[in-house]
């Protein structure tokens, strides 16, 4: 009987050693301007391993927050969540949780650190979407290098004689250098036009927003280049760009002469990705003459038919 009782309670025991640490979360939604949401939809993504196979299983938490805006949820995780929100006339936000600093606690006590932080999720109002034209590029072949070469975004093609381009948006140049222990790679973007131009946002607090840029683009401080620079030597990356550190970019094109009441509006998600001969973007342009907002309404893409993605076509 007694070793019965000694096995029964090393199988608990070593269930309960083997049992994933515990993580709490409170998410605090609000809006734009501070003020908290009431009945917003939380989520908590945890995840356990596969009962069968590598990997893990996702399971969810979730529940409606409260008249400040709270909602609490725990549940047995990896070292992996994602938390987020979203409400009845706003973009859904989402993130992934990375700050896990270790655990404490014994047996099937473990909980990981910090225990129940706070977390902001701010969700931003839907307020008009339109329609606009938004594509997101696979690799396109730069057709000739060390020259500046027009793109059409309307078009989405490169400008004769290279593509069947009319209006000359934007100026691509790509260069590059390779020998024995180094290679580099130069971009560049200019503007055919004195008004035309570019300026970059980050998107690092909102990193998950189903509308990462703002309603409106800004309408100043717009530069007439972009240049960037990628750097291996000796097999090794020595270059201050990075493709996923949360920088975007707004942009203005069609402007004439010294009126910017005559441009068109657009806004870059991601940076601009460039390789010896090769480029890829997602822009989003808005047709209507002097018209600063970038709000995408993803039933209105007027490129008709288009299905290929770099990053997720649903986001506006």
């Amino acid at each position: 009987m007694i070793k019965k009782i000694i096995a029964l309670v090393f199988m608990v025991l070593s269930s309960k050693v083997l049992a994933l640490p515990t993580a709490k979360f409170t998410l605090l939604v609000v809006d734009e301007y501070g003020i908290p949401i009431q009945g917003a939809n939380a989520s908590l993504s945890f995840m356990k391993p596969k009962k069968i196979g590598w990997g893990g299983d996702t399971y969810y938490i979730e529940g409606k927050t409260d008249k400040k805006g709270f909602y609490s949820g725990a549940g047995a995780t990896q070292r992996y969540t994602i938390y987020g929100a979203d409400a009845k006339g706003y973009y859904g936000t989402s993130f992934d949780y990375k700050a896990f600093t270790g655990v404490s606690g014994v047996l099937g006590f473990r909980k990981w650190q910090p225990w129940n932080p706070t977390l902001k999720v701010v969700l931003k109002k839907i307020k008009n979407p339109i329609a606009m034209y938004a594509y997101s590029t696979n690799w396109i072949d730069i057709p000739k290098n060390n020259e500046f070469i027009g793109y059409d975004l309307v078009k989405h093609d490169w400008v004769s004689p290279y593509g069947k381009g009319v209006v000359k948006d934007f100026l691509f140049k790509i260069t590059y250098s390779d020998n024995s222990d180094s290679k580099i790679r130069n971009f560049s973007l200019n503007f055919p036009n004195a008004l035309d131009g570019i300026q970059p946002f980050l998107t690092k607090d909102n990193k998950g927003s189903a509308l990462n840029s703002a309603h409106q683009a800004p309408e100043n401080d717009y530069k007439s280049t972009l240049i960037q620079e990628r750097v291996w030597k000796n097999g090794r990356s020595t270059s201050t760009y990075r493709r996923d550190d949360g920088t975007n970019y707004y942009f203005r094109v069609r402007c004439d002469n010294d009126k910017p009441d005559s441009c068109l509006y657009g806004k870059i998600y991601g940076n601009i990705e460039f390789g010896k001969n090769i480029l890829r973007l997602q822009y989003y342009l808005n047709p209507s003459i002097g018209d600063t907002n970038i709000e995408f309404d993803p039933k209105q893409n007027l490129f008709k038919g288009f299905k290929r993605t770099l990053h997720s076509m649903s986001k506006p």
